[in-house]
């Protein structure tokens, strides 16, 4: 199996630290507004990951975390006049509801950075310590110049290939802005601030920065070094850069060994933001679509692609879901004969081959739009076969065509209702559907007496001419 690694700009074997064992993180939503398509989309393509490294036979072991203190969540807080705690508090749960909706499967653990600030105030006084951090004025930074290799990552050059630089620094820092000795250096721990929630630390009173609060969550959950950091592109510069320089000047060990970053949402060819006011939210879309059209709609492209959104590519992701969903129905409800044919023994033959070429895909840095491309294929031969020319087909058939999408939705996640469905009789068996449809008669007979008690003769007998009509006749009994 290849994964491309942004480390080094290339697809590399999977290999984990412990064998059949994963350590994965992957950033989370700073909660402090509704959760938007983009959201989504990393939330669906770090699901896809998840699931096929489960179904490759790998123990996941995967945090996903909530940013619950931040500027952004303060200012937001400010704003409306209530506790960031409630604020964030209220983002994160209804993130959470989307994830249910949506079909994502929960993760090994899901922190937020407030849970973390002993940790965070020790790692800082070790990077002080180890002089890669420093001091000013109740503000604690990282030095950049401290990481050599800083301006390397996420960039395709060497150490070696740089110019020997010398940084000039100003005397007069305050020319440099904040209290920093160097401009590229980023906050560790800021200062509180007239009005802003805080927390004791041995530089006073305040709250941790951005950046350190990942590392933070992934060195006490996971460990010193992990086998996949992911989250969104934007997130390359300067989130994870910054990441990596603080946690491997703390450990002295490399932070993870493959960092995965998925691709952007955008609207009618122009990226999704709010300034352009093509900004779906995903309250608005769930209000719209069925979600598993729109999971279905998101895993069609790429993970590290950007997608395109717009009504009629999601009208054809509708389109092909329900293509889908039908004919396992259609399937389902076939009757079966017990002699195979020639016919049949090649239906057989293209369901192997397409779990074949499904995993073949989704080995190479899973890639969901040639898996999605093999499943749409062989649906359309199948419809062909069974449907159209009438091939019959054996109880062998319908349980390696089962075993197949039983397989697809342990990877994509399409059918959470499946099984709940055929069991249902809706699409079970003979007697189930016979059970069913006995079922429903008994509630519209009781229906109907309640009608004539009432005196509602003629809507009671217009139900029955409509059950005489599908074969069902009703004998009213005496009131």
């Amino acid at each position: 199996m290849k994964v491309y690694n942004s480390l080094t700009f290339k697809k590399e074997e999977f290999k984990t630290i412990t064998p059949q064992e994963v350590k994965m993180y992957v950033c989370g939503i700073t909660a402090y507004d509704s959760a938007h398509l983009g959201h989504l989309k990393s939330a669906i393509s770090f699901d896809i990951i998840h699931r096929y490294l489960k179904f490759k036979g790998f123990k996941v072991n995967i945090v996903k975390n909530y940013t619950d203190i931040d500027d952004k969540i303060i200012n937001r807080s400010n704003e409306l006049g209530i506790d960031f705690k409630e604020l964030s508090e209220k983002y994160i749960g209804e993130y959470e509801e989307f994830m249910e909706i949506i079909n994502v499967e929960k993760e090994t653990r899901n922190p937020r950075a407030t849970e973390v600030i002993p940790f965070i105030i020790n790692f800082i006084k070790e990077l002080i310590k180890k002089g890669h951090a420093y001091e000013r004025n109740g503000s604690v930074y990282f030095s950049v110049k401290s990481f050599p290799k800083y301006k390397t990552i996420f960039q395709n050059i060497k150490l070696e290939d740089l110019e020997d630089e010398e940084e000039d620094y100003l005397e007069d820092q305050d020319t440099i802005g904040e209290d920093k000795i160097d401009p590229r250096d980023f906050a560790l721990w800021k200062k509180m601030k007239e009005g802003e929630p805080y927390w004791e630390s041995p530089w006073g009173k305040g709250r941790p920065g951005w950046h350190i609060e990942c590392s933070a969550m992934v060195l006490q959950y996971l460990g010193d070094t992990i086998d996949i950091h992911g989250g969104g592109q934007d997130l390359k510069f300067p989130h994870h850069r910054n990441e990596i320089a603080q946690s491997e000047s703390y450990t002295g060990k490399p932070f993870a060994n493959y960092f995965i970053h998925n691709g952007f949402v955008n609207v009618d060819n122009e990226k999704m933001s709010k300034s352009l006011g093509n900004f779906f939210l995903v309250s608005d879309l769930l209000k719209q679509y069925d979600p598993m059209v729109i999971r279905f709609f998101l895993i069609s492209s790429h993970y590290r692609s950007s997608i395109n959104y717009s009504l009629e590519n999601l009208k054809q992701a509708e389109k092909n879901y329900n293509k889908l969903i039908n004919i396992i129905k259609k399937i389902n409800d076939l009757t079966t004969v017990s002699k195979s044919s020639k016919e049949f023994k090649k239906l057989i033959s293209q369901i192997d081959k397409a779990a074949s070429n499904i995993i073949k895909a989704m080995d190479d840095d899973f890639d969901t739009p040639v898996a999605i491309a093999e499943i749409m294929s062989l649906i359309r031969e199948l419809n062909k076969a069974i449907l159209e020319q009438k091939v019959e087909i054996t109880e062998e058939f319908k349980d390696r065509f089962f075993k197949f999408i039983e397989n697809i939705d342990l990877i994509f996640g399409f059918f959470p209702t499946l099984k709940k469905e055929l069991k249902s009789g809706v699409m079970g068996t003979t007697d189930e559907k016979d059970k069913l449809v006995k079922d429903l008669i008994e509630i519209i007979s009781a229906i109907r007496t309640q009608l004539r008690k009432r005196n509602i003769y003629d809507l009671s007998d217009k139900i029955r001419e409509k059950l005489r009509e599908l074969g069902i006749n009703i004998e009213d009994p005496k009131i």
